[in-house]
């Protein structure tokens, strides 16, 4: 074992013990942080529906909606969109847009499907329905690796592309550990606007998630000694907008939250997730009556989708 490895385990133990407390009330949802002017309108610990994948889509990374019937998928591993049907619970169309890859989000806008990828390029599928193959557009952007960029959302209110970044959160290297970015890409201009949309503190999610003094060194000594890793604290996976309300929800595996913004970064609830339900949340996206829908890749499991109505 090198030194690099015996830190890790020395840091990974430290983890387990600090972090023991916490660990044993991850099997209830319950509500770290609600403004007092919003009211959370899902009970995430009971899904009102379930969709066991197929082992195709086990590896589940993004989420978009079609119509009551249909949602788009994508996998984190393959170039293709997978259209999922509710009703016969069955993929029902696979369409082929690029070779192997880490593809991350996906967000159907009117007859095209956008796709990202974790390097921060995104592939716009056009008529991605119809029988022939779709043409496909790819557009780079200032993201890179270390962005580690993973959630996509459409903002119809600036007609942009919402990308939140799972990694280092500035295009440039300026230290940035203590946030997480979201960024907007213009679908008029096709350019990714180099000033975050948004930022995420981490530190209001170290509070909220009331973490004792060797809990917070714990994760910091990680995050310094495996940068790869990061923060473990949060870590975006998947992005959605509100239809109705207009609010950003950022959901996250690594930590196990949903959050909920305001467009301004306002922060109006963080909820820990149930591990029962939400093994590993990936996508997220909303129908325009607002019923949610999350997907969760197979982590030793079955993938699943869960549908969620607002109950408020």
């Amino acid at each position: 074992m090198n030194n690099m490895q015996l830190k890790r385990t020395i840091i990974f133990l430290i983890l387990a013990l600090v972090f023991q407390p916490v660990f044993a009330q991850s099997g209830k949802e319950y509500k770290l942080f609600e403004h007092n002017d919003f009211a959370f309108p899902y009970e995430l610990n009971n899904p009102d529906k379930r969709w066991q994948l197929p082992t195709k889509l086990l590896e589940i990374s993004g989420l978009s909606y079609i119509d009551e019937n249909r949602l788009a998928c994508v996998q984190d591993e393959k170039g293709n969109i997978y259209i999922y049907n509710l009703k016969n619970s069955e993929v029902e169309k696979k369409i082929d847009f690029g070779g192997a890859g880490d593809y991350e989000g996906v967000e159907i806008i009117d007859d095209d499907a956008w796709v990202l990828k974790s390097n921060g390029n995104l592939y716009e599928v056009k008529d991605y329905l119809k029988e022939e193959l779709p043409s496909v557009v790819k557009h780079s952007t200032p993201l890179s690796k270390k962005n580690d960029s993973e959630g996509l959302a459409f903002d119809p209110v600036e007609q942009q592309l919402l990308v939140a970044c799972k990694g280092h959160p500035f295009l440039d290297e300026v230290e940035g550990k203590e946030f997480k970015a979201v960024y907007g890409f213009s679908l008029e201009t096709k350019q990714l606007n180099a000033i975050p949309f948004f930022l995420i503190e981490m530190d209001t999610i170290k509070y909220y998630k009331n973490y004792n003094t060797m809990a917070h060194l714990g994760v910091e000594l990680l995050a310094y000694f495996d940068s790869s890793k990061g923060d473990i604290s949060f870590q975006p996976s998947g992005i959605a907008i509100h239809p109705i309300t207009g609010n950003i929800y950022v959901i996250g595996s690594v930590g196990n939250l949903l959050m909920v913004f305001t467009r301004e970064g306002r922060m109006l609830a963080m909820i820990k997730l149930r591990s029962k339900y939400h093994a590993q949340p990936e996508g997220i996206c909303f129908g325009p009556d607002g019923t949610l829908y999350i997907s969760n890749e197979g982590d030793g499991g079955d993938a699943t989708i869960l549908k969620f109505e607002p109950k408020n």
